[in-house]
């Protein structure tokens, strides 16, 4: 018994250091439209309120941004290109600037609606166990890096098992335009309580009817 509690502690953590070394998966969808989101996933901001650019619709997130604007500059040719299919406000992040999503919990994958490929771009993913990963240019949009105003797509980026506290986006140059950021997490260990307690009377429900049946 021991061996067999060693050898699965062991497993464990090789999987959880695989999981930290492994990249963002990176997938493409819903070409042109910025709304539809990929199956289990929240959506955290949306950049619709220029007045409080960083706000959240979801607690337990916080947005920062370091010279990244919402509502200013949008489409406006050498500052910030258009997002097809999105008539609503979104984030831009020029050249220098940063914006941050920072989660209490861990998140699996995450996603966001991005136009205009650029080689400059770039989206840094930091977590626990020493997660920490960097996708640049064509590794964020599966190799198109062609600045195409009519490019739009949402990217979902998959962490492999591994928990993402924070993602930060930045570019060199003007500028990363994205909107309808959308996360899916880890459960806070309440819910993961009321799933036990769920299991658990589900387990005892069915003792009881096999019970049941057994005396009838």
């Amino acid at each position: 018994m021991q061996l067999r509690n060693t050898l699965f502690a062991a497993a464990a953590m090789m999987a959880v250091a695989t999981a930290a070394s492994a990249a963002p998966v990176v997938t493409l969808s819903n070409i042109g439209d910025p709304n539809t989101l990929p199956a289990g996933q929240q959506l955290v901001a949306d950049f619709n309120n220029p007045e409080d650019p960083t706000a959240v619709l979801l607690s337990g997130y916080s947005l920062t941004f370091a010279g990244a604007t919402v509502g200013q500059g949008e489409g406006q040719s050498g500052y910030s290109g258009t997002l097809p299919g999105d008539a609503s406000h979104y984030l831009t992040v020029p050249g220098g600037a940063k914006a941050t999503l920072t989660s209490n919990r861990a998140l699996t994958n995450f996603s966001l609606y991005m136009g205009s490929p650029d080689t400059y771009n770039s989206i840094r993913f930091i977590g626990d166990n020493g997660y920490d990963f960097t996708l640049s240019g064509a590794q964020i949009s599966a190799g198109y890096v062609g600045q195409s105003w009519d490019w739009g797509q949402r990217i979902n980026f998959n962490f492999g098992g591994a928990n993402v506290k924070q993602i930060v986006l930045s570019s060199g140059s003007n500028s990363f335009e994205v909107d309808n950021f959308a996360v899916a997490a880890v459960p806070e260990p309440a819910t993961w309580a009321l799933m036990i307690m769920g299991f658990g009377s589900a387990g005892a429900m069915l003792r009881r009817r096999r019970t049941a049946s057994a005396i009838a």
